[in-house]
């Protein structure tokens, strides 16, 4: 499982970083690139934001502080998954996404200074990438995961139960 967690995290890291490129590439800052529109109401759009924050630009002007505790946060995240004795595909896909994307964005902030957002989605009014997709999909589903997976039966021998 191992193998496959470090190969998934290096596919999460290259979807972010190439659509990133193709962001910048093709869209110009303030321009809006529709994609699904019904009647008046833009649906999913693109446009491009450089975002020195965090989430919904909370701490913006914060690079090097947020850098250091993504940092951290994923060192902690990767030590603990590898800590897991038994990895199963699901955890391993989730534990992957987080990773991966919080990498992702983690490249922006070291090399950039800022995190680069381009997806729009309604009725959210917030712009995202999808490092932001995979970290937020990988957390919700290792939360599902832990909260709904049966307990393991006890070790043998253990006289508490």
């Amino acid at each position: 499982m191992i193998i496959l967690f470090w190969i998934l995290t290096a596919v999460f890291i290259a979807a972010d970083r190439l659509t990133k490129a193709a962001a910048e590439a093709n869209i110009a800052p303030g321009e809006i690139k529709r994609i699904i529109t019904i009647g008046d109401r833009d649906i999913f759009y693109l446009s491009l934001h450089h975002n020195t924050g965090a989430a919904f630009s909370s701490f913006s002007g914060q690079t090097v502080a947020l850098a250091v505790v993504t940092a951290v946060a994923l060192i902690g995240i990767t030590v603990y998954y590898h800590l897991q004795k038994e990895k199963k595909p699901f955890m391993t896909v989730c534990y992957a996404m987080v990773i991966g994307g919080g990498i992702g964005n983690l490249i922006d902030r070291v090399f950039l200074h800022q995190v680069t957002d381009f997806l729009n989605l309604f009725p959210f009014s917030f712009i995202f990438n999808v490092a932001d997709i995979c970290v937020v999909i990988g957390a919700i589903l290792l939360v599902l995961y832990y909260l709904f997976t049966p307990e393991k039966p006890k070790a043998e021998g253990d006289s508490n139960g």
